[in-house]
């Protein structure tokens, strides 16, 4: 997803790759701990301390995760 915007800076001045992995990061202890069918997108935006509504704007749905 980075593509051209790899050198782009999102919220509070983070790199989006960055961002992308902390949300992976979080999504993948969340899966890890709960199971996929568990896990929640909100849960997943907790652990990464950030809003649901910008996990759903980097990657769409839990799917996609």
């Amino acid at each position: 997803m980075a593509g051209d915007r790899s050198g782009h800076v999102g919220t509070r001045g983070m790199p989006r790759p960055e961002r992308e992995a902390q949300i992976l990061d979080a999504a993948m202890a969340e899966f890890g701990e709960r199971g996929y069918p568990h896990a929640s997108v909100d849960a997943i935006a907790r652990r990464a301390a950030i809003s649901k509504p910008l996990v759903h704007a980097y990657f769409g749905t839990k799917d996609a995760l």
